[in-house]
Formats: C-alpha cells, structure tokens, sequence
C-alpha cells in the first residue's frame, strides 16, 4: 500500500463523517470488487455471491462510523472482517447439522492433500469450481482457515462449534478436494 492508498482511505474516513454518499461511493469505487471476491470464496453461485455482497455492502454502511483506521490497510481488513462476519452469521445454523466430532478428536485424522505438481496441473478457475461445490459450511471452514487465516478456535467460536468440528469440517473439505483433484486429473490426461 501506497502512501497515496493510506491518503485515499483517510479521505473516505472524512467524507463518510461529512457526507455519507460521497463517502460510500468513495469506499464502493475502491473496495467492491476486493467485497465481491470474498463473497465469491463463500458463495456457491454468482447469484448468491451477490445477495451476499449486498448484504455485507449494507452492513459496512451502517457500521462505518464505529471503523477507526489504525495505519496501512486497516480499512480493507476491517471491510473484510464485517463481509466474513456477515456471512458466518449467516452459517452458524447450518453448521451445528453438519458438524460430527471424532472420537478423540481430529489429531488421528489423516488429511489427504494432493502432491503440489497434481494441484499445480489444475487451473486456478477449476479450483474455485471444486471449492464452490463443497457444502456452505465446509467451504466456509476451507476458505476461513486457508485463505482468511482464522485458528479453528476462531472459526469454532464464529459458527458455534468446537475447534475438533472446524478440524474435523476442514478435514472433511479437504479429502473431498483431494478427490476432486484426482477426478479432473483422471478425466484430463
């Protein structure tokens, strides 16, 4: 990030206090197609990514004034964080069903993971194809834990389950990837 970007976010900061519009079009212009990505990791299909990132747009709106920047990328970190926590919201019902913890917990499970040259011979977009096709709640646990950072203790306490269920759900993603990958590679030698 630029000085440049840190003066921009600064701006809608000030804009946003001044003139709400102003200051939304200025954060629209600037972040809704990172928004919009986000939505994408956790959605199934475009429809529902964009119900999803109108929803996550709203709830930035009214939680604005409550964001303090606090330096480089605050503002696209604080974003993501209110997008995923809308979307976790969203999941916690769903999760509950689809949770069954091991017996003795996930640290027996063996997560299958295709060799690196396997998922490299697989396009990036195939990859975002198989991922869309895990269930709502496995893709959030996948996309929380791989993509977003987030410890199963944190996924655990978003969705409401215990840190073995958001191993034992990511556990479950992955072996289904795994064998995703292993189909395609199968179907295109």
């Amino acid at each position: 990030m630029t000085n440049k970007s840190v003066a921009a976010d600064l701006e809608i900061k000030e804009r946003y206090l001044t003139d709400r519009k102003e200051g939304f079009r200025l954060l629209y212009q600037k972040y809704s197609d990172r928004i919009l990505a986000v939505c994408r990791r956790y959605s199934s299909d475009s429809d529902e990514a964009l119900d999803c990132f109108q929803e996550a747009m709203l709830d930035i709106d009214r939680k604005f004034r409550s964001y303090e920047f606090q330096g480089e990328g605050s503002l696209k970190r604080w974003m993501t964080r209110v997008t995923v926590n809308k979307i976790i919201d969203g999941l916690r019902k769903k999760a509950r069903k689809e949770v069954v913890d091991f017996p003795g917990g996930s640290d027996n499970l063996v997560e299958p993971t295709p060799s690196y040259e396997e998922t490299e011979s697989v396009p990036l977009e195939e990859m975002y194809r198989m991922i869309e096709r895990l269930s709502p709640v496995k893709r959030a646990v996948f996309n929380m834990f791989c993509i977003e950072g987030y410890s199963h203790k944190e996924i655990g306490a978003s969705l409401g389950i215990s840190e073995k269920g958001s191993s034992s759900l990511l556990s479950k993603a992955r072996k289904e990837l795994a064998g995703m990958v292993t189909e395609y590679l199968k179907r295109n030698k």
